[in-house]
């Protein structure tokens, strides 16, 4: 029987990302995705223009539910959050349906590049922080591993790169010493490459990808995404992170080679998830 994964996250119907980016990847790898969503989108807020539903007041008719039901998950997964209330559900939800057998990934969406997003504010990220303390695996970026540090990412981002990894690692294992088990930081340039590194109590893991100098809808979904499916089905961090950094370093590289593309749009993943299926992504 197919393991199940609670995936809590929006649903965008253009972009490319959240709950459609998830529910691809881990159907393809053999989990079946049980959607939670935090919010329904027209499409990914990068656009110009866009409609979204909040869609907190029915999150508690599915632990209700889905308790009555007697389900079960062998991972929980969450990723965009619309309001300080769907922290509280989420961390409700861990602690119900969480056993200790199973994966938790929370994917701490809160801002990028030195910003946090127009829908959360300094109460939400610190909740946040209270979240993070009940996952085995977290998937920040720069800007986000810093604000869970309580760092300046300005300061950060500004030292050279081998201070600036010395920082990064510095950054994680405060968080390994406080809560979590494993910190997956993602989306490190330097020079021609993008790296992610993965922080756990005993191992220090780069992957290192082509840089395709922009910032396309849904990578860091793909990637949470494809890294939780990967552990969830029984791979090593090391393995799960290669295959998930080769496996956007691949969508991106087709993305690129389209006459004309939006970033908004999301990356070409589609085609290569017959790669997620086989195990056999290598670097061309």
């Amino acid at each position: 029987m197919a393991k199940k994964a609670a995936v809590i996250n929006d649903l965008s119907g253009f972009g490319k990302c959240s709950l459609s980016a998830a529910a691809a990847v881990l159907s393809v790898c053999g989990i079946q995705p049980c959607a939670v969503p935090t919010a329904i989108l027209t499409n990914q807020t990068g656009y110009p223009e866009y409609r979204c539903v909040d869609f907190t007041e029915h999150l508690g008719a599915y632990t209700k539910i889905w308790k009555n039901n007697h389900v079960s998950f062998d991972g929980i997964y969450s990723g965009y959050i619309a309001n300080e209330a769907q922290i509280d559900f989420i961390i409700d939800f861990i602690d119900m349906f969480k056993t200790e057998n199973t994966l938790v990934l929370v994917d701490p969406v809160m801002g990028d590049n030195g910003n946090i997003y127009k829908s959360y504010n300094s109460e939400m990220c610190g909740k946040m922080s209270a979240l993070v303390k009940k996952a085995d695996i977290i998937t920040p970026n720069l800007t986000e591993l810093c604000i869970l540090s309580k760092k300046d990412y300005e300061t950060v981002s500004r030292l050279p790169i081998n201070e600036r990894i010395k920082s990064i690692g510095e950054m994680a294992y405060s968080l390994i010493e406080d809560s979590c088990r494993s910190v997956a930081v993602t989306g490190i340039v330097d020079g021609l490459y993008v790296y992610n590194y993965l922080f756990s109590e005993n191992e220090e893991l780069v992957s290192r990808s082509r840089y395709y100098k922009a910032s396309f809808s849904g990578t860091g979904d793909l990637f949470a995404s494809t890294l939780f499916a990967k552990l969830l089905c029984g791979d090593g961090h090391e393995s799960a992170l290669k295959t998930a950094s080769e496996f956007i370093e691949r969508s991106a590289a087709d993305t690129i080679t389209c006459q004309s593309f939006d970033p908004n749009d999301g990356v070409e993943f589609e085609k290569n998830l017959i790669y997620l299926v086989k195990g056999e992504i290598q670097n061309e």
